[in-house]
């Protein structure tokens, strides 16, 4: 659209629950507008701008928003220089686990949860090309959080075909899942949330941490101290050791942690 000069970028047709529509963050709808008005030319210079706090960075949104554009200006060389930057980015907000690229069966989950991400974006990628909709529209409202939403969808999927394919290590003394398997399913991939290279993206699981319950907030600030739940080990100080109770409340305090925290951030399935 276009205003006394100014070129609006398309709005979203994605609504929420509560039948508003989903709107793009001020400062992205302003970066879009100045990005619209540039020549292919600068645009593909700025598109080249890899630092995050270089003058010029194209934010992750505003790809997104420029790569679904490419329909109808019919420019396969952007759309290629878009996609691959785009790529890119899906792996900077995704940070490995450690040892990822180990043999280790958690670390394979991983690295096939990646693939997941990949393969799940280019599915909506190539949908919104032939025919447009809303599959895309919060990837322009959160970069971050849409990735982290298809990739705990993933998480959760690669772990169910491990569980079908391989034993499941379990403590034997409590008969609980291993941590490497819990990890593999992606129960405590709040650290590499943490972790996101979105500042926006890293204060908001902060603040959703920060909003917990202060029983459940305790659990989770021990578990990214890296904590044991528990340990037979007197001489290991566990989370369970801590709080004096039992390690199934410990568990439970856990789960509830990490729920909240998904509903705050509006990720747990990736088709909500």
């Amino acid at each position: 659209m276009r205003d006394e000069g100014v070129i609006h970028p398309t709005p979203l047709t994605r609504k929420r629950r509560d039948g508003t529509r989903y709107t793009r963050r001020p400062e992205i709808e302003m970066a879009l507008q100045s990005l619209l008005a540039m020549s292919r030319d600068d645009l593909q210079k700025v598109i080249a701008i890899r630092d995050p706090s270089a003058a010029g960075y194209v934010p992750s949104e505003c790809l997104v928003h420029l790569i679904r554009r490419t329909r109808i200006d019919n420019s396969e060389s952007q759309f290629d220089r878009l996609y691959r930057e785009i790529m890119r980015r899906i792996d900077a907000v995704m940070p490995r686990v450690q040892g990822e690229r180990m043999d280790k069966a958690e670390n394979i989950h991983a690295a096939g949860a990646r693939d997941r991400v990949r393969d799940a974006f280019n599915e909506r990628l190539a949908s919104d090309r032939n025919e447009p909709g809303p599959g895309l529209d919060y990837f322009e409202v959160m970069f971050a959080d849409a990735i982290a939403a298809l990739r705990a969808s993933a998480l959760r999927k690669t772990g169910r075909e491990a569980r079908r394919t391989e034993p499941i290590e379990r403590n034997p003394e409590t008969n609980e899942p291993s941590l490497a398997v819990e990890r593999a399913v992606g129960s405590l991939d709040i650290e590499e949330m943490l972790l996101s290279d979105d500042p926006i993206y890293r204060s908001r699981v902060a603040a959703a941490i920060d909003a917990l319950p202060d029983k459940q907030r305790r659990v989770i600030e021990m578990i990214r101290q890296g904590m044991q739940l528990d340990s037979s080990d007197d001489a290991v100080l566990s989370i369970r050791k801590v709080l004096d109770v039992a390690e199934k409340t410990v568990r439970n305090r856990r789960d509830a942690a990490i729920e909240s925290i998904r509903k705050t951030l509006e990720i747990g399935s990736a088709d909500d």
